[in-house]
C-alpha cells in the first residue's frame, strides 16, 4: 500500500486546521483586490488609513491586516502596518516584481468551487487550452509567471547553454511572456516565439522589456497545427506546457518537435512532476485537479510517462534536472 509519509495517523483536530488551510489562500487574494499592499508602499499605516484606500471597513481591514501579520506579509508595531520585504517586493501594484495580476480577479478561486461537480463529471468549467479562451487567459496570468519564474529560467538556461551552439536557434512553444526563452536569447541565441496571435502581443512586450527583442520571431498559431518544418532548431523549449495538452497532444507534439530539431538537437521540458506511484509530492498531484478543472485532456506526468512518450518519438538521454524549482526539468536529445 502507497502513504505519502510515515507520519502518525492525524488527529480530529489535526483535520479540522486541514479543512482551514483554504484561510491564507483566501485572504492574500482578498488583500491584492482591496489593494492593501499598495497602500502600505510608503510606510506604515494605521488600519483606518489603510482601510480608506481600500474603500473597505475599518474593522474588517483591522482583522486582515492581523492574518496578513500572522502569515509574514506584513509587522506592526503598536497601531501601525507595514509591508515585510517580500510583500514590498512582489505584492505592490505597478512594481517591476508584482505577481498579484493572476489574483486580481476571483477566477481561479471560482472555478475551484466547482470541483466537487467536476470530479463527478469529469468534464472542465471552461477549457483555457482553447484560442479564444487562451487569448484572454493567458495574457494576465503569465504577467504573475514571469515574476515566478524568471529566475529559474535564468538557472535553466545555466544548465543547458553550454552545451548550445553560440548563435543558437531555439523554438520556445507556447511562449507566453517568453520567461523561459529570454535567458538564452540574452545569451546571444535566436529565439522563435510560438504562441496564438493574441498571445504573442505580450510576448513581444516582455522581449522588449528584457532588451532581445531583435533576437526574436514570432510565429502565430495553435501548437497543435502549426507547421516548424524540419531539422531547423538547437533547443525546443515547452515551459510548462505539456500538462495542459494530454497525452494524446503530446505525444503527438514531441513527434513533431523530433523532425523540428537539428540532428543533436534538445528539448527542454519544464513541467511539475509526481514521482512514479503518484503519492507526492502534493504540489504536481494537487496540479492535476487544477487541470482537470480548466483543461479537456490535462493533467500532471511522471518522469517515467515523460520517457516514455520521448522515446516514442525518437529521442534518447531523458533527464531529470532539478532547479529548485516545483517544475524540475526533463531534457531529451535528438
Amino acid at each position: 500500500m502507497t502513504t505519502a509519509t510515515q507520519a502518525p495517523p492525524m488527529s480530529a483536530e489535526t483535520l479540522f486546521d486541514l479543512s482551514f488551510t483554504f484561510v491564507p489562500s483566501r485572504v492574500l487574494m482578498t488583500a491584492i483586490q482591496l489593494d492593501l499592499f499598495t497602500a502600505m508602499k510608503d510606510g506604515t499605516r494605521t488600519a483606518a488609513e489603510v482601510a480608506r484606500h481600500a474603500n473597505a471597513s475599518e474593522r474588517g481591514t483591522r482583522m486582515m491586516l492581523n492574518v496578513l501579520v500572522s502569515l509574514g506579509l506584513v509587522d506592526r508595531d503598536g497601531d501601525g502596518y507595514r509591508l515585510t520585504p517580500a510583500a514590498e517586493k512582489h505584492l505592490v501594484r505597478g512594481t517591476d516584481g508584482y505577481l498579484g495580476a493572476m489574483f486580481e480577479s476571483d477566477d481561479l478561486w471560482t472555478n475551484w468551487g466547482t470541483l466537487t461537480e467536476t470530479v463527478k463529471t469529469g468534464a472542465p468549467i471552461r477549457t483555457v487550452e482553447k484560442e479564444e479562451l487562451a487569448s484572454q487567459f493567458f495574457p494576465i496570468l503569465v504577467k504573475s509567471l514571469h515574476v515566478i519564474n524568471l529566475d529559474v529560467a535564468k538557472r535553466a538556461a545555466d544548465a543547458l547553454a553550454s552545451g548550445l551552439p553560440k548563435d543558437a536557434q531555439v523554438l520556445d512553444v507556447a511562449a507566453g511572456s517568453a520567461v523561459w526563452s529570454i535567458p538564452f536569447a540574452e545569451r546571444g541565441a535566436k529565439v522563435t516565439a510560438l504562441d496564438f496571435p493574441a498571445v504573442l502581443d505580450t510576448t513581444r512586450h516582455y522581449a522588449r522589456k528584457h532588451n532581445v527583442e531583435d533576437r526574436f520571431e514570432f510565429l502565430p498559431g495553435n501548437m497543435r497545427d502549426v507547421n516548424l518544418g524540419e531539422n531547423r532548431f538547437d533547443l525546443a523549449i515547452l515551459g510548462n506546457i505539456v500538462h495542459s495538452e494530454g497525452e494524446a497532444a503530446s505525444r503527438g507534439f514531441f513527434a513533431k518537435l523530433h523532425k523540428a530539431l537539428k540532428p543533436g538537437g534538445q528539448v527542454m521540458i519544464v513541467e511539475m512532476i509526481p514521482n512514479d506511484d503518484r503519492s507526492g509530492p502534493p504540489f504536481p498531484l494537487g496540479f492535476a485537479l487544477n487541470m482537470l478543472l480548466h483543461t479537456t485532456d490535462g493533467d500532471t506526468y511522471t518522469f517515467a510517462e515523460l520517457s516514455s512518450w520521448l522515446k516514442d518519438a525518437g529521442f534518447s538521454k531523458m533527464e531529470k534536472t532539478d532547479v529548485g524549482f516545483h517544475s524540475p526539468l526533463v531534457v531529451a536529445t535528438k
